[in-house]
């Protein structure tokens, strides 16, 4: 067992340090579904506060090899499971958290016209210019996600955007950024050209996320529809009950 001492020599913060210490254990003793020792346990074990405790644990649970049951505990996760919590996040940070590296094989990138439920959410007239981004999401070249994404046009000056690279990290650049986002998940099954895509059986179960992008100032600025692959993808949210 690491001592709080060592893990003060490494130079790095605590949690950090335990997170690499904890993700070790998990590659080497413990399976899937295995539950990790209490916060509690680990206080002692590791002579550490709880707050180095849970931002440890947070750390591995946003590389996905943990996840959390509220009021049961901590589990190793399946790693060919990805698990997206309630953090905004795009797909290239969640593959790189994970360790994937991430591509994308462009579908489509062009000026439409905005149709009309694209209109309503972005606040635009509907029949107006609106740019459409359709990529293939692709982690270590495995397709992912299937995505779809309409931008209020001129984000990124006077050309298009970089089918290839991130859209977020794009339009950070000009001075453009993503600060929240409102969102509706489905179950779905996929058609015959999207199993195709995502090498899918046809009708095989899949996950449909529905993203309107607000900037700080509450400018709706893009939609995205995304379909990610059932066998591959999970959200697990925090949920309380009302005061009594």
């Amino acid at each position: 067992m690491e001592t709080s001492l060592e893990l003060v020599r490494t130079g790095s913060p605590k949690y950090v340090v335990l997170a690499k210490v904890l993700a070790e254990q998990i590659r080497m003793d413990l399976s899937i579904g295995a539950p990790l020792p209490t916060e509690r346990e680990l206080q002692v074990s590791y002579q550490v506060s709880r707050d180095t405790v849970r931002r440890a644990i947070a750390r591995l649970a946003a590389a996905g090899l943990v996840y959390n049951v509220q009021g049961s505990g901590t589990y190793v996760a399946d790693p060919s499971q990805i698990r997206k919590g309630t953090r905004l996040t795009g797909f290239s940070q969640d593959m790189a958290e994970r360790g994937f590296k991430a591509s994308s094989r462009t579908l489509d990138c062009r000026i439409e016209p905005c149709p009309a439920e694209t209109a309503r959410a972005l606040g635009m007239e509907e029949g107006s210019e609106v740019l459409l981004l359709r990529r293939l999401r692709l982690a270590d070249g495995a397709p992912m996600a299937l995505e779809t994404a309409r931008l209020v046009p001129g984000l990124f000056g006077e050309a298009l955007p970089d089918p290839e690279g991130s859209l977020d990290a794009q339009l950070a650049a000009h001075g453009q950024r993503i600060m929240r986002a409102g969102q509706s998940i489905t179950a779905t099954n996929l058609s015959v050209a999207e199993a195709h895509l995502l090498d899918q059986p046809v009708g095989a179960a899949a996950l449909r996320v529905d993203r309107v992008g607000f900037t700080d100032q509450g400018r709706a600025i893009e939609a995205t529809e995304t379909l990610y692959r059932g066998d591959r993808y999970g959200y697990e949210t925090t949920v309380e009950r009302d005061p009594a």
